[in-house]
Order: C-alpha cells, then sequence, then structure tokens
C-alpha cells in the first residue's frame, strides 16, 4: 500500500470518479412533528424503503419540496466539484424518464460530467423524500429494480482517466458489483476511497465487506461512530483489536469521548489491517483518524457554533472534503479539519446541496474572509449548462409550434378545451412538434393536443409555476420529453429557440393563449425581440395572439395607448397576428405556410355553446343570429362607431374647455404636442377600446390598433 501522500500535489489532474449504483432525486421538505407523526408514524428517524404509490401520496400531502440530484456517491461529487474544484465523473445507472433528466442537469449544473451514466429505457428513477424536523431527516425511498448498475455494466472505461475513485458500501446491494468497482479501479490506475454508508449496510453485508476490505484494494475508509460499531460487533477479532487499541495513547478523551470506550481507536485498528488510512466520524464530537504505520490518532473537534437545521448530505460533504485534503496531499490533520467544517456547512441548510453563499461561508473560515469573497459565483456556468440541456433536447425533438399561456387555467377552465382542439388541429395542419412550458393549466392543455394528433410533444420546465405546487402526479409528458430549468431566463430563451425557423421547410408558430405575468413576459419578449430584428428577419415566423372571448382585449388598448403616446409604432407590430377563433388560427397558418385551408369547426367548449355566446344569442338559440337577421358584428360595430361619435364631441368640448381657461389665465400649459389621448386622460374616459374585426381570419395587431380591421396581406415564407 502506498504511504501517506504529502503536502503540496495540486487538484487540476486528479480526476475522480464516482460510482452512484442506481440513480437517485431527492425530494426535500421541512415539515412539523404532527405532519411527520402523520405520514410515518412512530418510525422517525432513519431510511427506510417504500412503494412509488407511498412516495407519492408523502409529497402530496407535503406540498412544498425541493428536488435535487440525491444519493451519496452523487452528493460528494457535486461537492468536490462545486466547493473545491475537483474534475468529477459519475458513474451509474438512470432511467430515461422525467426525474432522470432532472438527476444528469442537476449535477451538470454542479459542473460533474455525466457522460458515463447508463440510461434504461425500461424503469424509473430513484426517488426518495427526505423529510426534516428539528434537525432530524426521516427518509422514504423508492427505488426501481430495473434500474441500477451490475457487475457486468462496468469496464475499466468506465474510470479510465481518474486517480481517485469513490465507492459506497451501498453498492454492496448488487452482488459483486463493489469488488468489480475496486478491482477495476486498480487496473485504471486510480486510489479507492469506501465509504461504509450505513450499518444497516455493515450488519447485513459483513462478509462481502470484509473480502472487499481483505482485498487490499481500498486506500482510504470512512465510517460513522454507528457503522464503526456495527464493524466492530461483527468482527471475529473484535476482541483482539479492542486489546491492541487498548495499548496505544487514546487522544479521543480530549474531544469528549469517554477514555474508557475504545470504539473509535478499536475500529481504526480493525480497517488500518486492510486500507492505508482510516477516519471516523463523530457528530457534534468531530473525527479521529489514523494512518498505517503512523503512531498516534488524530483527534479534530467539529466546529463550534454550528446551528444544525438539516443533518441531510452532512456526512456526504464530509467525505468530499476529507477527499480533498487527500487529493492535495495536506496532512491528515489538516483533512480532519477541512472535513469537518465541509459537515459543518451542511447542516446550516435544508437539503444536500449548498449554495454559491454557503460556500463563501465555509471558504471564508477555511482560508480567511477574503478567500471567501473571491469564490467565484456560478450562476453563469449553471445558465449555460441549462441552455446546453434545452438545446439537446430541442435538436433531439425538432422545432415546432410554441405555446404560452397560464398555469393556473386547467381543467373547468372556459378555454381548456378550445386549448386542447386547438393544439390538436394546429398539430395535424403544421405536423411539426407542440412545445410549451411543461407545466399545468393551458401548458398541459396544448400538450394534450399534440399528443392527441401524434406529434412530438415538449416541455422546457421550471421548478414551480405560478400558483402551483411541485407536480406530485405520474409525469404527462413522454419520457424524456421534458428538460427542468432552474432559471427563468434559460426557459425564456430555449422556448423561443423551440419556435425559430433553421430552414424554409420548417412549420413553427409562437401562439399566445390566455394567461397572466409569466405569459405577458414571455410575449413581450418576443414582441421585443421582433421589434429590433433579432427573431425571424430570414425566416419569419407566426406569432399569433390567441383572443378567445375577448381575453386580450385589455392588452391591445395597452398597445394602443403605447402607440398614441409614441413609445410604440404600430407598424412593429404588423407580424403579430390577433385570433378570436381556433378557425381564424387555422386559417392564417394555413395561409401563411401555403397549405390545404381546414374544415371549418363550431366554437364550442366541452362540445356546447360556449355561455357568452348564449347570452348574446339570447332567445334565438345557439349559433342562430340575432332575430333581425344582420350578423351581430354588424350590429356591434355601428354601435361602436356611434360611441365614438359621442366621444368625439365630449372631446371637443372638453378641449375647447380647457383653451378657455388657458386663455383666461393668460397663458398655456408649457411644453407642446398636446393630444387627444391627454384630453381623454383628463376627461377620465381613456381610450376607446379597439373596432371589432369583421373577418374570418386573423387580424394583424397593427390594424387592430389603427381600428381599420382588414383582413392582413400574408406573407408566406
Amino acid at each position: 500500500m502506498s504511504p501517506p501522500p504529502t503536502e503540496g500535489n495540486g487538484v487540476e489532474d486528479q480526476r475522480v470518479a464516482v460510482l452512484q449504483v442506481s440513480a437517485l432525486v431527492d425530494h426535500v421538505a421541512s415539515v412539523e412533528r404532527p405532519v411527520l407523526r402523520q405520514l410515518v408514524g412512530d418510525e422517525v428517524a432513519g431510511s427506510k424503503r417504500c412503494s412509488l404509490e407511498e412516495l407519492r401520496q408523502i409529497l402530496e400531502t407535503v406540498g412544498e419540496f425541493q428536488s435535487k440530484a440525491g444519493g451519496s456517491a452523487s452528493n460528494v461529487g457535486r461537492a468536490l466539484a462545486t466547493g473545491f474544484g475537483t474534475p468529477v465523473q459519475v458513474v451509474g445507472t438512470r432511467g430515461s424518464d422525467e426525474w432522470g433528466s432532472l438527476y444528469s442537469s442537476s449535477l451538470r449544473r454542479a459542473g460533474v460530467g455525466t457522460e458515463r451514466m447508463r440510461v434504461m429505457q425500461e424503469g424509473s428513477t430513484g426517488r426518495s423524500a427526505i423529510l426534516t424536523c428539528e434537525g432530524e431527516r426521516t427518509m422514504r425511498t423508492y427505488m426501481d429494480p430495473k434500474v441500477t448498475t451490475r457487475v457486468e455494466d462496468l469496464s475499466v472505461d468506465d474510470f479510465e482517466g481518474c486517480r481517485w475513485v469513490f465507492l459506497s458500501s451501498y453498492s454492496l446491494y448488487s452482488e459483486g458489483l463493489l469488488q468489480r468497482a475496486v478491482d477495476l479501479a486498480g487496473q485504471a490506475g486510480a486510489r479507492v476511497v469506501l465509504d461504509l454508508a450505513s450499518y444497516e449496510v455493515v450488519r447485513s453485508y459483513h462478509k462481502e465487506l470484509q473480502e472487499v476490505l481483505q482485498g487490499g484494494g481500498i486506500h482510504f475508509c470512512i465510517c460513522n461512530e454507528d457503522e464503526a460499531q456495527m464493524l466492530v460487533r461483527c468482527s471475529e477479532a473484535a476482541a483482539a483489536a479492542a486489546a491492541a487499541a487498548g495499548d496505544t495513547p487514546d487522544p479521543t478523551s480530549a474531544a469528549g469521548y469517554p477514555p474508557d470506550s475504545p470504539l473509535p481507536s478499536t475500529a481504526l485498528a480493525l480497517l488500518l489491517r486492510h486500507c492505508a488510512g482510516a477516519v471516523v466520524t463523530r457528530g457534534v464530537l468531530g473525527c479521529v483518524a489514523a494512518w498505517r504505520g503512523v503512531e498516534g490518532l488524530v483527534a479534530v473537534p467539529a466546529v463550534p457554533g454550528v446551528a444544525v437545521v438539516d443533518t441531510t448530505g452532512a456526512g456526504d460533504h464530509f467525505t468530499a472534503g476529507f477527499m480533498y485534503g487527500l487529493i492535495s496531499g495536506a496532512p491528515l490533520e489538516r483533512c480532519c479539519e477541512v472535513a469537518c467544517l465541509a459537515g459543518a456547512a451542511a447542516v446550516r441548510v435544508v437539503g444536500a446541496e449548498l449554495s454559491q453563499h454557503d460556500w463563501q461561508w465555509f471558504h471564508a473560515r477555511l482560508h480567511g474572509d477574503l478567500a471567501g469573497d473571491v469564490v467565484q459565483d456560478s450562476s453563469a456556468a449553471e445558465v449555460a449548462q441549462e441552455l446546453l440541456g434545452c438545446y439537446a433536447l430541442i435538436g433531439r425533438l425538432g422545432r415546432g409550434a410554441v405555446y404560452f399561456g397560464s398555469a393556473r387555467l386547467a381543467q373547468g377552465s372556459p378555454y381548456w378545451q378550445r386549448a386542447i382542439r386547438l393544439a390538436e388541429r394546429v398539430a395535424q395542419l403544421l405536423g411539426s412538434p407542440v412545445w410549451t412550458g411543461g407545466g399545468p393549466g393551458m401548458m398541459r392543455a396544448a400538450s394534450e393536443g399534440g399528443l392527441r394528433a401524434g406529434v412530438a410533444v415538449g416541455g422546457i420546465r421550471i421548478s414551480r409555476e405560478a400558483g402551483t405546487n411541485v407536480l406530485t402526479m405520474e409525469d404527462y409528458l413522454p419520457a424524456g420529453a421534458a428538460f427542468t430549468c432552474k432559471y427563468l431566463p434559460t426557459r425564456k430563451v430555449a422556448l423561443t429557440d423551440a419556435g425559430a425557423r433553421q430552414r424554409p421547410d420548417q412549420r413553427t408558430a409562437y401562439l399566445f393563449l390566455p394567461g397572466g405575468l409569466g405569459t405577458m413576459d414571455e410575449l413581450f419578449s418576443i414582441l421585443t425581440l421582433l421589434q429590433l430584428g433579432k427573431l425571424g428577419t430570414a425566416l419569419p415566423v407566426p406569432l399569433l395572439i390567441v383572443n378567445w372571448d375577448g381575453f386580450y382585449d385589455g392588452l391591445m388598448q395597452l398597445l394602443g395607448e403605447f402607440d398614441q403616446t409614441g413609445a410604440l409604432k404600430a407598424a412593429e407590430v404588423r407580424q403579430v397576428m390577433v385570433a378570436r377563433t381556433n378557425d381564424e388560427v387555422l386559417n392564417y397558418l394555413a395561409a401563411f405556410y401555403d397549405l390545404p385551408a381546414p374544415e371549418p369547426e363550431p366554437e364550442t367548449d366541452e362540445g356546447g355553446c360556449l355561455e357568452e355566446e348564449e347570452e348574446e344569442n339570447g332567445a334565438s338559440g345557439c349559433g342562430e343570429g340575432p332575430a333581425d337577421g344582420r350578423p351581430s358584428e354588424l350590429q356591434d360595430l355601428e354601435a361602436r362607431l356611434e360611441k365614438l361619435k359621442d366621444l368625439s364631441k365630449v372631446e371637443a368640448a372638453g378641449a375647447a374647455g380647457a383653451a378657455a381657461a388657458a386663455a383666461a389665465s393668460g397663458g398655456a400649459a408649457s411644453g407642446g404636442g398636446s393630444s387627444r389621448h391627454r384630453s381623454r386622460r383628463a376627461s377620465g374616459l381613456g381610450t376607446p377600446p379597439p373596432l371589432p374585426v369583421v373577418s374570418a381570419h386573423a387580424v394583424s395587431a397593427e390594424d387592430v390598433l389603427h381600428g381599420l380591421g382588414a383582413v392582413p396581406h400574408v406573407g408566406r415564407k
């Protein structure tokens, strides 16, 4: 076995591989004690396997939680990459479902390579509900036996180019896998660090664990007191090791451990028979470590004054800190100090992932305040990684019709069925994929329509939609058809890209269904890109505002205000079309792409007449028109024209009165630019609504703002 490393080695070329046998997504939630009792009864604390249905029930009850890549090996790799700048590669297996994609994207954002992860087409990625209460964690985990790494799956190529390999004794759940990984790491020239994982694993697989240790392939072993105690109890040599440890000075009493208890030194002596070094973690009492062949133990106390919020991931961060010390060639005492500080940083927050602020706290205490201040912000790198993931999904599914709309307008909304039918008909017409934000409400309705039409459907998600909780039900999108973003700007760029045409044969569109602030954010972003000539210059893209029941009349009034004040030129929204019905959307798209016009359909919801139509039609019945036989649009137009005449009279009178008042006071209002816009404001009348459009086609927003109502010229490309 190699001697202890010396101070001064760098980490730039010290690539680390971590073996995550089965990918795991952690759902972390803070709960009150009564809720915890309701969910798990008296089985508080510890970890237990559960069914997928039990997991869903827990998450539905909790409601709010954070979802991140989990698993001991993944946590260690992420901490090494984000906190210490160590090159890390994860090896293992995940599912092809949404949670598998989230697992990989979460690690990639942290700078962990996922190229060596196997993706299983059958089965589900593992998921764990981690419930934290008063600093204590209770875990319920679902693992699909179809999604796991087996002996035959590993090869020496998985560890090629790595100087270090982290393994967890959880690998013992897959027969022969731990020994296989140790052997392959040795063939690749890498040193192995082994974590004993849990006392349950040590107890259940003691024989297999002893065989792996006796094989001599483990460079360093890490365990906590519970695991150490179980190892001693299960070992036939426990008594002899305890006697040998009694002759060795035990410095652990200075750290608060009872001097008459030989547990740490006994466990270390047992492990050092087969490993070059070992460390036993002791929670609030710090840790005890030793090198084989080096006299004495190293005891380091825990970091004082740290309030424990959640212990999830504390042991994994301890391991990452210790490995960083080993990799950089630090003395054993320094390895322990770094490890204890990393563990302390982890218990300060909920979950197993530290933010940039938390890492600054860590580095400020490790190296001084200046070092903490200069820790680089990783947000830009995370956004870049997210964009790459989004572009990969778009490249695989193809560009198409992108739908925006409210997450709140779900089933029961008057727009639900119309949105489904619109997306279905558009997909049938264009033959292109359907893209949405992958959330509930209008996004789900559009996705349902695309699925009915049999086209590819994709979603660029954000972890939380307005007014909703994180989805805990079965995903409605096909496996591998969604990407979840941490940052909202990433999602906006990706959805815009999903509708941008790159070839003349691509048929794409942006369709804005009824929505709120998020939908307006997306709309005005794309309008700005069009205004600046940053989108659709070479290959124009249809943009349609779906104005069902006049939902967007207020928006058109606002744009009219912009036009009247000079903040916007109506010609700048000429490319934007306003449609009142699904047929108008279909007719415009057919004309734009030179396709046969589809057969018209009645504009109904849930198969019946809309309430608004019933009110307008009165006793004449659904769809029969007004009693005098003239189109209702013409009657409405005449009424609006009369109203405009009245407004003009009032406006003229108001202007005359204002002029007379100004003359009487001996002057006029300062500044030029007197406008009817200001006089309307002064009179409290506001801007009149745009004239209704008497047409079977969508109408240009420019024409709506000017009140022309003319059928627009359709520029096919």
